[in-house]
């Protein structure tokens, strides 16, 4: 816990260079933190949602700074918006400390974000201090940090949150600004203290003091001044330390893990001469990682050289050694070295910018809301808990779910216009007034409002009503249909009587008495006919060869009508006369009645 006390002293004396452009929070803090040219924030400038906490009195530690936290029990996913510069680097810096407060003696594991990306899992400790860095290039003029929970009833929290920009483009020269580099190792070798960032070290940076059995501890003679040290400027406390090996043949073996299998690495390792008296002396030696020599080392004194590497290993771990070429009469010698891993591939476009407006007026148009921030799309794995999105590029808003939310007013017009929503539940809230027409007359959104008393209530009806037309006139057109191919039945059979009557005793009919009436049975007449019968008569066998309708319509199969007779044929109707005119006012009537059923109040749902 000591090495914790030192680190805050030294986070409480930042100077002057911090206010400028370091930012430093306090998270669950209820007041603000005066340092030597600096000061500690609270949490409300940057993040609407979270309660502020304090560790149990048993874990609570010397400095406040510890003893306060930011736990997040609602919502999946909550971000802090920081102040950034566009296109520059940054490190970020996040601490935690559960310290049991919530009196459940159960550290939570969630998720870590910057922007839309992953960083990194948490694993919290009751008692353990936890920090992570990163290095990553901005994007906009705000960099989002979210803490999202990943797994029920295991709630985010976070104790101190810290970003500064690195200026000078030639520190970590050889890392792809394209990537975020996760600081995975910094040791300070053959030191027994931290170093533990501003003013120390330039760049505010924690190094965490480090012994290897079998070596031996070296620190540089007093008043040692280095007159050349490579950009990434490490502190001169850690490079005027050392280990060494024991003899002048013997190799030096540094061994990490676990690491991201095959991720890719950077090294940058740090060697400086301890001693004038070695001036005489000669020490070189082979850098290697993973058994295969990357450049040879040449130390001098007054002079801190810099090795880097990018390496992708094949394992979970790292091996680095260092092996003395055979003119060399010292054995192999390091301060201190950096890993960082490297993060996945980091998203190149965010949520659409047209959905990102909407949501934005959104968010800001509703109290319940206004917490929400951050890119609500990505990861794909943890968008906004009540938004539904594409995995396509960019991310598209699908479906909201704001059921049960206590929200009011007037349901936004611009919901609507959301290209690519399919789904909007709105259930359960109290919004009044009418349904947008981009709602209601979206083909593309199915949308739920049952639970809002106050809207209007024809509006709310509007579907049910909508299928009873749809019903009503797909039922009149049926039936319409029906009297259609009745008609024309009844005129086919009656021009094949008239036939029959023409053709005489030759058709082989039979012959009725010139004069004679037709005769019929006694009793109730009724005609039996098929459904098939109805839509394809057939003439019967004794009638004249005429091309039957299904040759007909195989023959016209392009047109949208059927023949319904010989042009040289004239029949007289068996049925009544009825001219298309009173036809048509039949049809008429009918469309009538339907409209005067729909006209009368619906029953709302």
């Amino acid at each position: 816990m000591e090495k914790w006390v030192l680190l805050y002293f030294a986070l409480f004396n930042l100077k002057a260079f911090a206010q400028d452009t370091w930012l430093g929070i306090d998270c669950g803090s209820a007041t603000s933190t005066k340092t030597i040219g600096g000061v500690w924030q609270t949490d409300g400038a940057f993040i609407k949602t979270g309660t502020n906490q304090f560790v149990s009195s048993e874990n609570f530690q010397p400095l406040a700074l510890l003893n306060t936290l930011r736990a997040f029990p609602m919502q999946n996913k909550n971000c802090y918006a920081l102040p950034a510069r566009a296109t520059t680097r940054y490190f970020i810096r996040a601490i935690f400390l559960y310290g049991n407060y919530d009196s459940l003696s159960k550290p939570p594991t969630f998720d870590l974000e910057i922007d839309g990306n992953k960083w990194m899992t948490v694993v919290s400790s009751s008692t353990e201090i936890l920090h992570y860095e990163i290095i990553y290039t901005t994007t906009g003029d705000t960099i989002s940090v979210c803490l999202a929970r990943t797994q029920a009833n295991q709630f985010p929290f976070i104790s101190s949150l810290e970003a500064w920009p690195i200026f000078d483009n030639n520190v970590y020269i050889h890392m792809n600004r394209d990537l975020a580099w996760l600081n995975t190792y910094r040791y300070n070798y053959g030191a027994n203290d931290w170093i533990l960032g501003y003013p120390l070290d330039t760049y505010n940076r924690l190094w965490e003091p480090m012994a290897q059995s079998g070596l031996l501890n070296t620190s540089a003679d007093t008043g040692t001044i280095l007159t050349n040290k490579p950009y990434e400027y490490p502190p001169d406390s850690a490079v005027l330390d050392a280990m060494e090996a024991q003899n002048a043949t013997d190799s030096i073996s540094l061994s990490f893990g676990p690491i991201k299998l095959n991720s890719l690495i950077y090294i940058e390792a740090y060697f400086t001469e301890m001693s004038l008296d070695t001036v005489t002396e000669t020490r070189e030696f082979g850098f290697y990682v993973g058994n295969k020599q990357l450049t040879t080392v040449f130390t001098e004194y007054g002079i801190c050289t810099a090795v880097w590497a990018l390496v992708q290993p094949s394992n979970s771990s790292l091996t680095i050694e260092l092996r003395p070429t055979k003119i060399s009469t010292l054995p192999p010698i390091i301060s201190a070295i950096e890993v960082y891993t490297a993060s996945d591939p980091l998203v190149t476009t965010r949520t659409s910018q047209n959905d990102l407006d909407g949501l934005e007026v959104f968010v800001s148009t509703f109290e319940q809301l206004k917490g929400w921030s951050g890119e609500p799309c990505l990861p794909t794995n943890m968008a906004w808990q009540w938004l539904g999105c594409t995995d396509s590029d960019p991310p598209r808003v699908t479906s909201i779910d704001l059921s049960n939310n206590s929200l009011d007013g007037q349901i936004p017009e611009f919901l609507g216009n959301l290209p690519n929503l399919k789904t909007l539940n709105l259930q359960y809230n109290d919004f009044s007034g009418r349904i947008p027409s981009s709602i209601s007359n979206n083909k593309r959104i199915t949308y739920h409002i049952e639970g809002n008393t106050n809207l209007d209530a024809s509006y709310k009806n509007k579907s049910t009503t909508a299928l009873i037309i749809g019903l009503s006139v797909g039922l009149s057109l049926v039936l319409i249909l029906i009297l259609v191919a009745l008609a024309y039945w009844l005129i086919r059979k009656r021009a094949h009587q008239g036939q029959n009557q023409a053709t005489g005793p030759e058709s082989g009919a039979p012959q009725v008495a010139q004069g004679s009436p037709p005769k019929m049975n006694s009793g109730s007449v009724s005609i039996g006919v098929s459904t098939e019968q109805l839509l394809r008569p057939q003439p019967p066998p004794s009638a004249p060869m005429v091309p039957s309708m299904e040759e007909d319509f195989d023959q016209n199969s392009d047109e949208d009508y059927v023949p319904v007779s010989d042009e040289n044929q004239i029949h007289q109707s068996m049925v009544p006369e009825m001219d298309l005119e009173e036809l048509e006012e039949v049809i008429k009537q009918h469309e009538n009645n339907v409209h005067d059923d729909l006209s009368s109040p619906s029953q709302s749902r």
